[in-house]
C-alpha cells in the first residue's frame, strides 16, 4: 500500500514537471500583453521611454518568455 502511494506521488511530480512555467511577467502582469498595455504603451506615449529602442527590447523579451514557457 505504501509503494502504490510513493509511486501515485512521484507520478505527480514528473507530470507537474511537465508543465509549461509562466514567466515572471506573466506571473506579474497575467499576460505578456497586459504588460506592454499597461507599462510599455503608456510610457512611449508619455515620452518616457523611446519608440525605437522599445519595439526590439519587447521583442527579445517576447522570445525570452517563448523559451520560458517551455
Amino acid at each position: 500500500m505504501a509503494g502504490s502511494r510513493a509511486l501515485n506521488r512521484r507520478v505527480k511530480r514528473m507530470e507537474e514537471s511537465g508543465k509549461p512555467k509562466p514567466s515572471l511577467i506573466a506571473i506579474w502582469y497575467g499576460s505578456f500583453d497586459e504588460w506592454v498595455e499597461q507599462d510599455v504603451l503608456p510610457g512611449v506615449e508619455s515620452g518616457a521611454l523611446e519608440p525605437d529602442d522599445i519595439v526590439d527590447v519587447v521583442a527579445v523579451l517576447r522570445g525570452c518568455e517563448a523559451l520560458y514557457a517551455r
